[in-house]
């Protein structure tokens, strides 16, 4: 027990009085997140530190200035934005409260603009720091768990990696590889026997050391690795410095995590292969067209290897933030395509289904028969006076594909027969990158603009009426439209247009989209009978009206009051279920009060920071939703 103290205490002083940067916390480094990993849709900034719950100090990473104060509910709730003397600034999110001086300063803002959510940029040089000072406490307003979001950016303000600042925390662990994913990269190419791509589940062989079962291929193909970095033993799960592909000694793709550009964080949706989520978080060894990431930018090739003669070791390797490595070795085998033969004995009696899929910069059309089936279907794509002839393989006795890639933006149509399955028809927009295009399917009209497409971008919708999950605090007030695939990544916002309802009220009503079992709003513009929406997401979408009031209970102070103290503790319980909550008001008599919100616990809670004026006073709680409906709350209490 004293020796495992000794070693916390002198990783302690190394990481907090010799290293470059003094590290946030008195408390032994350890990450819960580390810098760049996968968030949805997104890369992660920095790396998160385990605080152990609400409250610990927070320090000043070396000499510098307060930069930037922020506070708000979400995002990264109480924050402080110091520019230091080495250069870098360092940013410090979800805190629970500021010191002395920098609370003071917040507060008096907050006073000023009447709202608890502030983004305050501070005259350099004001509000001074040392090296060590206290500058915060750690918490975890703007998201569910304690903890610290501690971040490093540069002169560009990217953030970079920590690691190479010298900021460092105990780290032996090997990463783990879980699975490998070999892909095509379009309906020509060919993984074990297939133009859809393989996972492959890893075997260990050795101590960071793993190998897969053969992969047969022809054409090009590409990688991805599903792996976590133990974080503490196993207690978290991290993600990796860099990531690397090579074949015959020659490194063909890298992914380096050293800094990125805020404006190409987005593009962490096409980092991990956005298809293939529910079976886990495959990163990348490709650029995926329309990645601009920094991270994705180390190697002069897209990272698809052109699959050679013979048998070609292919090594994936996985190195984390402290350079512990692991490494797998796929065997890759050249397997030319050939017509798959088959015997059916007696007449052909199988059904068949038709289905359609994206899992790339192409489509995949499937279609399944019920018994071994000798013919294949026969489909086309339309689109304007251009006719595509999809050309069927069979990827076994009773199913076939076909893939195709767009080359012009358009309204497409898919047409499959065959004589022992029922006729198939879809009706689908496609977007290349690089072109801006208006697509009509039927009474839905999809723009997209020349970078909304990652490579290629497919659109369908459909008029569902009302599908979709009920409603809670919400009324139906028009039809549902599907827009698929809903996984489909999207760059630049598309334009989606669908008629206004007849008696719509667009003060109380709008778009909302359906995820979670529930229906978020959306937004809209309203113009000349249509509906404008501007989304990077697709799914259910639906018209809905709230006029439902929020609602407020459990408030504190009770009706007819009479306070023991004129700072008394004054929170309630606040929600909407429909539209959410836009803005909240406290007043006590003709004083504005500043009050925080929670919205993980649903509450708001009066900051303490000033007297109550004295006497009877009616104290109000105002709350409006996005919809334009309010709910008041009024106390009759007795201040002393």
């Amino acid at each position: 027990m004293i020796g495992s103290a000794l070693c916390s205490a002198l990783c302690l002083f190394l990481c907090a009085d010799n290293a470059a940067y003094r590290w946030p916390l008195d408390l032994p480094p350890e990450l819960t997140a580390s810098f760049a990993e996968y968030r949805p849709g997104r890369f992660h900034a920095g790396i998160d530190l385990r605080t152990g719950g609400v409250g610990p100090p927070v320090y000043a990473a070396a000499d510098g200035y307060v930069s930037r104060l922020r506070c708000s509910p979400f995002g990264y709730g109480k924050a402080v934005y110091l520019q230091l003397e080495t250069g870098l600034s360092a940013v410090y999110g979800h805190l629970d409260d500021f010191a002395p001086e920098l609370r003071d300063y917040v507060r008096r803002a907050q006073h000023r603009a009447r709202n608890y959510t502030v983004d305050l940029q501070v005259e350099p040089g004001l509000l001074r720091v040392q090296r060590g000072q206290l500058i915060a406490y750690s918490g975890q307003t703007g998201t569910g768990a304690p903890h610290l979001h501690y971040e490093l950016r540069d002169k560009r303000e990217w953030p970079v990696n920590p690691r190479l600042h010298g900021v460092t925390w105990p780290d032996k662990d090997r990463p783990v590889i879980r699975q490998v994913l070999a892909a095509p990269d379009g309906p020509e190419s060919r993984v074990n026997g297939d133009m859809v791509p393989a996972v492959i589940d890893a075997r260990a062989v050795g101590a960071g050391r793993y190998t897969c079962a053969p992969v047969r291929a022809s054409g090009r193909i590409g990688f991805a690795l599903n792996y976590v970095d133990p974080g503490s033993g196993g207690r978290y799960k991290l993600g990796a410095w860099r990531l690397s592909a090579r074949a015959a000694d020659r490194e063909f793709f890298r992914v380096q995590c050293d800094a990125f550009s805020y404006d190409h964080t987005g593009d962490g949706i096409v980092a991990f292969h956005p298809f293939l989520l529910k079976e886990g978080h495959f990163q990348l060894l490709w650029r995926w067209p329309g990645n601009d990431s920094e991270m994705y930018a180390h190697s002069a090739g897209a990272g698809w290897l052109e699959v050679p003669e013979g048998t070609t070791e292919v090594i994936l390797e996985v190195v984390d933030f402290h350079d512990n490595t692991a490494t797998i070795t796929i065997p890759v085998t050249y397997e030319p395509p050939s017509p798959l033969a088959v015997t059916v004995t007696g007449p052909a009696e199988g059904r068949g289904e038709t289905a359609i899929e994206c899992l790339g910069e192409y489509l995949v059309v499937t279609v399944r028969f019920t018994a071994t089936e000798p013919e294949p279907p026969e489909g086309i794509i339309e689109c304007d006076q251009d006719i595509v002839r999809l050309a069927f393989v069979r990827v076994n006795g009773s199913t076939y594909r076909a893939g195709w890639k767009p080359t012009v933006s358009g309204r497409q149509v898919l047409r499959v027969h065959h004589p022992r399955a029922k006729t198939f028809t879809r009706e689908f927009a496609a977007f290349v990158r690089g072109t801006r295009a208006d697509v009509q399917l039927g009474e839905v009209t999809v723009g997209a603009e020349r970078d909304s497409a990652y490579g290629a971008l497919f659109v369908g919708a459909d008029r569902v009426e009302n599908d979709g999950p009920k409603p809670t605090g919400l009324r139906r007030v028009g039809p549902v439209y599907r827009l698929w695939p809903e996984d489909i990544p999207v760059d630049a916002a598309i334009r989606v247009m669908v008629p206004q309802p007849p008696g719509l009220d667009t003060r109380k009503g709008t778009v909302y989209r359906a995820g979670g079992g529930s229906w978020s709003r959306e937004g809209a513009e309203f113009s000349n009978g249509l509906a404008t929406v501007k989304t990077r997401r697709l799914g259910l979408f639906g018209f809905l009206e709230d006029t439902t009031p929020p609602a407020v209970s459990d408030v504190t102070p009770g009706a007819d009051a009479t306070l023991e103290t004129r700072h008394p503790r004054i929170t309630a319980a606040i929600s909407d279920r429909g539209s959410g909550i836009r803005d909240y008001e406290v007043t006590c008599g003709e004083q504005w009060l500043l009050t925080a919100y929670d919205p993980d616990q649903g509450r708001i809670s009066w900051e303490r920071d000033e007297d109550l004026p004295a006497g009877k006073q009616e104290f109000v709680i105002r709350v409006t939703d996005n919809a334009g409906n309010e709910t008041r709350v009024t106390r009759a209490v007795t201040v002393p």
